[in-house]
């Protein structure tokens, strides 16, 4: 029988400097998109799919995103948000997890209903380390892209891939089943003061000592990360 995943974490602890003057008074997660904020809109969806068991890692003007939230989700400050990225932001979420599979989200990420349903679908039944939803197409030199085996399989994810390499982008959503191991890696990351790397970058090292992790096709659903003032007004536009 297969045991459906109730928890989620969403990084949302970041200063977002790219997208002032609209976060300056504001986290980017609360910016809103036809009227809903973006991270509301996200806690929505994944309610909708029986994942209630929300965790949010917050930092940059948390009282807004916990008065907003309230009762929606449980919150970890990370008080270092200034000094990390994201990476070490997931990392102070590990004691509430348990060692427990849970699925991983970007608080910027926009994305319609049928990618997540897709997802959850495509993974239920999952024996990988970590799934990652791909969008495999031609990239930019900003895209968080992927190098990836003919089965789909990860070898490297980082922004510094070279274009003419890359075989798609990875969104922000993943699915992460050995959550201990993927805290082994960042930890190890952390202990070697490597604050400013990206959740990939812990993901890309398990990769290199042969963990699974598998790219999983988004098969072209409309999604958008937000950061630029450019993603905000695409994002208003194509989730009307």
């Amino acid at each position: 029988m297969i045991k459906l995943i109730k928890k989620a974490v969403i990084v949302a602890a970041g200063l977002s400097s790219r997208l002032y003057p609209l976060t300056l008074e504001k986290p980017k997660s609360l910016l809103e998109l036809n009227d809903d904020p973006i991270l509301i809109r996200n806690i929505s969806l994944l309610n909708k799919y029986g994942i209630d068991e929300i965790t949010i890692v917050v930092g940059y003007r948390k009282e807004m995103i916990i008065n907003k939230v309230g009762k929606k989700a449980s919150f970890i400050f990370n008080p270092f948000y200034k000094f990390c990225n994201n990476m070490g932001s997931l990392w102070f979420a590990k004691n509430h997890l348990n060692n427990e599979p849970f699925y991983y989200l970007h608080s910027d990420l926009v994305y319609t209903d049928l990618l997540l349903n897709n997802f959850i679908k495509d993974t239920k039944d999952s024996q990988s380390a970590i799934d990652l939803a791909v969008d495999f197409k031609e990239t930019n030199d900003e895209a968080m892209k992927v190098k990836t085996t003919k089965n789909n399989l990860l070898i490297e994810s980082s922004k510094e891939i070279s274009l003419d390499e890359s075989d798609g982008e990875w969104i922000g959503l993943a699915r992460i089943n050995q959550s201990n191991d993927v805290f082994k890696y960042i930890e190890e990351a952390l202990a070697n003061e490597q604050y400013q790397v990206y959740d990939t970058f812990a993901f890309s090292n398990m990769a290199k000592d042969g963990y699974e992790i598998k790219c999983i096709k988004t098969n072209e659903e409309p999604w958008i990360g937000i950061d630029f003032l450019e993603d905000y007004k695409k994002a208003k536009e194509l989730f009307k």
